[in-house]
Parts: C-alpha cells; sequence; structure tokens
C-alpha cells in the first residue's frame, strides 16, 4: 500500500501523531496486535536515525547513516498523512492538521516529541546560524563536527545541557567526550579549555553513573557548572548569559558552542487540554499505562509525555510495545501491562568508549550484560554495539515492531 494513499480520508480506527521512533514503533505494534486501520500523521519526508547524530557530530559516521525516507519506515499497511497536527478536540474525537484537514479516530496516540522552547532562551535559531554555534539535537550534527575540527588551539569549547525534558540526558554530554577525544587523538589537549554548562544539579541523577562521569570530566580538566541556565546568547560577542543557582549571573565566551536548548511539548498539546500540571507541556498519562489520566482514548509515549522516567531510544521501543498491547487490552477489557521505567542513556567517554548506561524509574541501574560485568564501567563493546550494532536493530526490527 502507498503510505500516502488515504491522506483524504476522515476517520481512522487509531491515529498516531508524530512518525519518529515512537510512532512508528507504535504503528508497527498496532499492526501486529490485528489494530489495521492505523494512520500516522508526520510532516516529514526524511526520517532520522537520531542517537546516529552523536556519531555524524564526532565524524564517526556520515549523515546519509543516520537518515532514511519517511515512506520507507513507514510500516505497510498504514496509512502516512503527511501533515502537522495543529489541535486535537478530544471530546469529538478530532485532530485538526495545519493543511485544514480533520480527521477522526477511535483512538489517539501521541508520540509526538519535544520542541525548543523559544521562551525560555530566546534567540536560538539567530545563534545556530552564527558560524560557532552548533547542535545535534538541532540537526546541525555536520556543522558540529566541522567546530570540532576548526577550534583553534587555546580555544575555548562551551557545550550544555538543559533542564528537563529532554530526550536521553546522557546523549547531551556525549558531544563534549567525542570531541575531546578527537583532541586527544590530534594531540591538542591539553590546550584546548572546554566547560559544561549544566541547568540540573546532577548530570543524571543516577548516582553511580554520575560519579563515574564525574571522574571522566575531571580527568580532561573540565569546568562543570551545575545548576546553571542559558539564559541568552550574545552572538556578536560570542557568549552565553548564564544564571547560577545562587542566582549570580556570568558570561562565558566561546570559540565553540554546542547547544542544547530547553525543550517542551508542542503548544497544542497544552491548548487542547491534553498536557498536565507540568510547566512544560508533556502529555498527562498514568506513567505506567500510558493512557491520558483524563480521556480514555487518548495515549502518550516518547520524549513529549510524561513517562517519569528519562527518554531514550531503548526506552521507546518498550513504551511502543506496551502502548499497543494496552490499547487493544482496554478494547477487549483485558489487564494492562505496566511500564517499569526501563531506559538506556548510552554515553561514549572517548572516540571507541561507551557506558550504556541501564536503569529503571526507582534510578537502579541494571544491565544487559553479564552480571560481573561493571555497569557503568566504559567498554569499546558497548561502543561498537551503539554505533554499529543498534542502527542494524532499529531500521529492520525495532520500527517493524519485531523487537
Amino acid at each position: 500500500m502507498n503510505p500516502e494513499i488515504d491522506s483524504a480520508r476522515s476517520h481512522f480506527d487509531v491515529i498516531v501523531v508524530g512518525g519518529g521512533n515512537a510512532g512508528i514503533g507504535a504503528a508497527a505494534h498496532l499492526r501486529r496486535q490485528g489494530v489495521t486501520d492505523v494512520a500516522v500523521i508526520e510532516p516529514q519526508l526524511v526520517h532520522t536515525y537520531r542517537p546516529m547524530l552523536s556519531y555524524v557530530g564526532s565524524g564517526q559516521a556520515p549523515l546519509a547513516h543516520a537518515e532514511r525516507t519517511q515512506r520507507s519506515v513507514t510500516p505497510k499497511g498504514i496509512s502516512w498523512l503527511r501533515d502537522s497536527v495543529v489541535a486535537v478536540d478530544p471530546d469529538a474525537k478530532q485532530v485538526h492538521c495545519a493543511s485544514g484537514r480533520v480527521h477522526g479516530y477511535n483512538d489517539l496516540i501521541l508520540a509526538t516529541g519535544l520542541v525548543p522552547d523559544h521562551d525560555d532562551l530566546p534567540g536560538i535559531d539567530d545563534a545556530l546560524a552564527t558560524p560557532a554555534v552548533a547542535s545535534n539535537y538541532l540537526d546541525a550534527a555536520e556543522k558540529t563536527w566541522q567546530l570540532v575540527q576548526d577550534i583553534p588551539r587555546g580555544g575555548h569549547a562551551v557545550f550544555t545541557v538543559p533542564r528537563p525534558p529532554v530526550s536521553c540526558t546522557g546523549t547531551t554530554i556525549k558531544p563534549l567526550f567525542l570531541a575531546a577525544g578527537q583532541w586527544k587523538r590530534e594531540r591538542r589537549l591539553p590546550g584546548i579549555t572546554m566547560t559544561l554548562v549544566v541547568d540540573r544539579t546532577d548530570l543524571t541523577g543516577i548516582p553511580k553513573l554520575d560519579d563515574a562521569l564525574r571522574a571522566q570530566l575531571k580527568d580532561l580538566n573540565v569546568r562543570v557548572l551545575h545548576g546553571t541556565a542559558v539564559t541568552g546568547i550574545d552572538t556578536a560577542k560570542q557568549a552565553i548569559d548564564v544564571s547560577g543557582p545562587d542566582g549570580a549571573r556570568e558570561s562565558i565566551a566561546y570559540d565553540m558552542l554546542h547547544l542544547v536548548p530547553p525543550f517542551r511539548g508542542p503548544e497544542w498539546l497544552t491548548t487542547s487540554g491534553l498536557a498536565g500540571a507540568s510547566p512544560h507541556g508533556l502529555a498527562d498519562i498514568d506513567y505506567t499505562t500510558f493512557r491520558h489520566r483524563t480521556r480514555r482514548t487518548v495515549w502518550a509515549i516518547g520524549d513529549g509525555a510524561a513517562v517519569d522516567t528519562d527518554p531514550s531510544g531503548g526506552a521507546l521501543r518498550m513504551q511502543a510495545k506496551i502502548v499497543a498491547k494496552n490499547l487493544v487490552a482496554q478494547r477487549s477489557g483485558g489487564s494492562m501491562t505496566s511500564y517499569d521505567g526501563y531506559t538506556v542513556s548510552p554515553i561514549a567517554t572517548d572516540a571507541h568508549q561507551l557506558i550504556a548506561a541501564e536503569f529503571d524509574r526507582t534510578k537502579k541501574v541494571s544491565s544487559s550484560l553479564p552480571t560481573f560485568f561493571d555497569p557503568v564501567r566504559p567498554r569499546r563493546r558497548a561502543w561498537v554495539f551503539d554505533r554499529y550494532g543498534l542502527p542494524v536493530l532499529y531500521w529492520n526490527l525495532i520500527l517493524k515492531g519485531l523487537i
């Protein structure tokens, strides 16, 4: 079936909003659960395997390895509506799109992801358009790699980690470690100063993992500013304004800035009445079942949902499977499957070393490796799997709902 063939239809059994990892995975699992009339609303022509962007930004992979057409990853039998959602009417069970089309549904799965919070940090797009600012999170990974190569000896590289929500906290630290690994190989360290601005009191919130990361940062002589928010970007001076935990303000000049801005859920989640009390507009769900707290036919997974764990690709794989099972279970009166908050936050600490960082909602560190392996020790084997093994699984199994 041509994934766009039903784009003018007015009603679908299930509509999935978002054609990324979470949305495509959920659609694929619904098909395998016997739900046949499913549409995915996604405006982009290109589907990106976002974990690969860290490696694009460090020169370890070309961008082409992270991209495929949206048509090619849409599961067979699923309708792809190339459109953007602007509102949801949960009373009428309708989705309103930017094209003017209105689509009805029996069940709705929100897999929206996050958008940059321009109110919290103005000037994000303007900053990204300047020569010294890049971001793997804002589709500028190739520029990140260019800046890593071009930074002068004696230069200052600044990396930022925003307050929650953000997709995979560990990935926000990856660009620093991978850049440092490149500079070490080129014998430019010491010689490049690094600052990490972290708008949190910790790094990941997992004590054992944070201890390991702090040791790595100390070895690299990185200045780490905890509890510090980026409040402004002065592109003319090539400096960021920051506010520390005690309210102290500072201007930090940079020769290279890897910016991970603050994020929030799409505004229409809030205006449609589907966001909760969180100031950042996440879908208000029961985080064990993914069903909306007040709308029984609305479900949500992924970065834009209040899942009460650190979002990641590994988390999305399980969430997509569970939300499909629970949607079908609700229809048949069966019992629902509970999500324990499992997630994985792979952090490369050098060019070919990586901490897998698996944990659950209680912050308990787990590991898919044998128990005698230290789960927070950097390993080459973990890096090989993250760089080469996971992409194969993603394209061939995860997006097809096979695992």
